[in-house]
């Protein structure tokens, strides 16, 4: 089965912020967002996956992505419905968060967004989409940033080349998780004598066929814990008639989401 991405989507959920902000999920929103806004790949409409995020010293949460339709985006190219659902109850129980995408399927368009529509919703609040613009502004802003991150900074210079982590692949075998047993790949990236991260891959997990991944220099992991083909959507289409977010009020709705709130309290203790 092909996948939207590969396991790393998950690994910068994961990793995104540091484990300190106790009262909220790593900042998984703005992570997510960046990943889809390269494009999707191809992925059966059904297919569904719930993670188990614990560790940190924070409380555990749970992660819903599903895939829930197919059809042309504004540019009329084929694209995905994706729902993704948080919150600390694995049926998602009163979610603190929902997000519905329309991502094209394939690489990313230098000069067009893979996302082309977005639905959002905190809490007890409806569901509103943001407004072509607004939507724009944000995914634009996203971009921006990310080009800023990746700009090389001035630093004292080099005494040698700085050490490369490297990625150790072992031999298939079956690995027990919340899910039940799946047949799985372990990985592992390594620094010098460090590992950075621990991560098993199952064609048996549908979306982004990750089973596992541990980050053992601040104690969490996520982990499947349910798993399926017959997704249905869940999160309500606004009305035609119901009001938008607009641009005015696009980065003060997206920092409000319960994911976007855990990034700056992150943010705010890092050191």
């Amino acid at each position: 089965m092909k996948t939207f991405a590969t396991c790393w989507v998950l690994a910068a959920l994961l990793v995104a912020a540091p484990a300190r902000a106790a009262g909220g999920p790593p900042p998984a929103m703005k992570a997510l967002m960046d990943h889809m806004a390269r494009g999707a790949r191809a992925s059966k409409v059904g297919d569904w996956v719930t993670y188990r995020m614990d560790g940190g010293g924070a409380r555990v949460h749970y992660w819903r992505m599903a895939v829930v339709g197919q059809e042309k985006d504004r540019y009329e190219r084929d694209a995905v419905w994706l729902e993704v659902e948080f919150g600390t109850h694995p049926a998602m129980r009163s979610p603190l968060g929902q997000m519905k995408m329309l991502v094209a399927l394939g690489e990313e368009h230098p000069a067009r967004h893979a996302i082309t529509r977005l639905i959002a919703s905190a809490g007890y609040g409806k569901p509103q989409e943001y407004s072509q613009e607004a939507l724009e502004h944000v995914l634009t802003e996203q971009r921006n940033r990310k080009t800023e991150d990746d700009e090389p900074r001035p630093s004292a210079p080099p005494r040698g080349p700085p050490p490369t982590p490297v990625v150790r692949a072992g031999k298939e075998a079956r690995l027990m998780t919340h899910a039940g047993t799946v047949t799985a790949v372990p990985v592992e990236v390594v620094l010098r004598s460090t590992v950075l991260k621990r991560m098993w891959m199952s064609r048996e997990i549908p979306v982004i066929q990750l089973a596992k991944i541990e980050i053992p220099g601040i104690g969490q992991s996520m982990e499947v814990a349910e798993y399926g083909v017959d997704a249905k959507s869940r999160i309500r289409m606004p009305l035609p008639n119901e009001p938008q977010i607009r641009m005015e009020y696009a980065e003060q709705k997206f920092a409000n989401l319960p994911w976007a709130q855990a990034e700056d309290e992150a943010e705010e203790e890092s050191p």
